[in-house]
């Protein structure tokens, strides 16, 4: 029977101090971050001027209000990076009860378009899903870490664990316990409906099971199994009205096609090699609706071409890998979990927003990071870029600390060896000192 130890609590603060140094990688990946701000920021003015000043009277509308979320967000990316982690870890339960009070809330807010989504509080918006991608990250990281980790064989005792016990871990511990608190998010984000949510939320925490080893095999088997039945299970959801409309209207007819994304293909087809010139978009003029939010890409297509479009992508891989490599290189498990559910909700939205725009898959509503206007995602996408700035300077603070502790033993062996050497009697030496008397 395996021996499970609980690992004491560690002491913490609130605020960090000093976290640590900045390592080189994460000096690379905030300069990726900026690149992919100013050029979001860039491709928001020109996809929205005409909006604004149709909609508002106002060509700077959009802009003015993005520019200040990302002050504003700039602030809290400041702020969360000072953060200790083990702070966030410990808060990670009143953060998931605090969640779920807003998930409650929204649905007594007033509808729009037919979705409680939003939480109005003065001239201000908050997405409540936002703030639950954000919980369901920092939760399952902690559970997937917390979780105790065992093989089917213990080669160093070279004995055989009970099978029994090897599903409960692998089963209960590892996938139900994590994926439990998943379930009432889900259920208040069915009730307001708002599919895409669920979607992000749920990559999200898979994705965190299986690149933390929770499961083994049957989580991946479980992930591969829902990816081959999801268009079946979604056809058969009779219950929500919109979401099978838009699943009717997902086609290669450009009659049957949702005239949204027929207006997006357009878009994409007008920019060619080399787009059209930045601001010279024919489909922003009101042809394409959601031009400054989830259909964004479409206009940098557009406007850009092919090799714009290109140049986003290379961007957000570049971006992705360098996040995922400081994740990897964090001071403990938690901290890995936390770095790769935060890259993998980056992922998921840039695929996913980019798929939509395509008519890969269907329409399902999911903004690009950084380029979309809308302030709660921004402000609190650069919040979890704070988490990660913490995370990459404790793990090269913890990376020294290694170094240097590996650098002490190895003195004190060579110290230790010196020693034995001064002490032990040269057999040779002893003879001639023999010989010589």
């Amino acid at each position: 029977m395996a021996t499970l130890r609980r690992k004491k609590a560690e002491p913490f603060s609130v605020f960090q101090r000093d976290p640590g140094p900045w390592p080189p990688i994460l000096l690379n990946w905030m300069a990726t971050l900026a690149i992919i701000m100013v050029f979001g920021l860039v491709m928001l003015f020109s996809a929205s001027y005409t909006t604004g000043y149709l909609r508002f009277g106002d060509s700077f509308h959009y802009i003015k209000s993005q520019l200040l979320c990302t002050v504003l967000g700039l602030g809290m990316m400041f702020l969360f990076s000072y953060f200790d982690h083990r702070f966030l870890r410990r808060m990670v339960k009143l953060g998931y009860v605090v969640c779920l009070m807003l998930l409650v809330l929204v649905l007594f807010s007033t509808p729009l378009n037919g979705c409680r989504r939003w939480i109005r509080l003065g001239g201000l918006t908050l997405q409540t899903s936002e703030v639950a991608k954000f919980e369901m990250i920092l939760l399952t990281a902690h559970l997937a870490s917390s979780a105790p980790q065992i093989g089917r064989f213990r080669p160093s005792l070279k004995e055989k664990v009970r099978l029994k016990d090897w599903l409960f871990i692998r089963i209960v511990r590892q996938i139900i316990l994590p994926v439990l608190p998943l379930v009432p998010v889900l259920v208040l984000l069915i009730m307001e409906p708002h599919m895409s949510g669920i979607l992000l939320t749920t990559a999200i925490v898979g994705t965190i099971l299986m690149m933390s080893g929770s499961g083994g095999i049957i989580t991946w088997a479980g992930a591969g199994t829902a990816a081959l039945l999801l268009e079946t299970l979604l056809t058969h959801v009779n219950s929500i009205e919109y979401l099978q409309k838009r699943l009717k209207t997902w086609s290669d007819d450009l009659e049957k096609l949702n005239p949204q994304t027929k207006q997006s293909l357009y878009a994409i087809g007008s920019g060619g090699l080399k787009g059209l010139g930045l601001g010279n978009s024919v489909e922003k003029q009101l042809w394409l609706p959601e031009s400054t939010n989830d259909f964004i890409f479409s206009v940098v297509c557009e406007e850009l071409g092919f090799i714009g479009a290109t140049l986003i992508i290379v961007l957000f891989i570049l971006f992705i890998v360098q996040g995922l490599l400081i994740a990897y290189k964090a001071e403990n498990q938690f901290c890995t979990m936390v770095g790769i559910g935060i890259m993998a909700q980056i992922a998921w939205q840039v695929f996913c927003n980019i798929a939509v725009v395509t008519n890969t898959i269907p329409n399902t509503g999911i903004s690009l990071p950084f380029f979309s206007s809308g302030g709660t995602s921004l402000i609190l996408l650069l919040a979890e870029m704070g988490v990660m700035v913490n995370i990459g300077r404790n793990g090269e603070r913890a990376a020294q600390q290694r170094a240097a502790d590996h650098a002490r033993r190895e003195a004190e062996r060579a110290a230790q060896e010196a020693e034995r050497a001064s002490r032990t009697i040269n057999l040779e030496d002893a003879r001639r000192a023999q010989n010589g008397k």
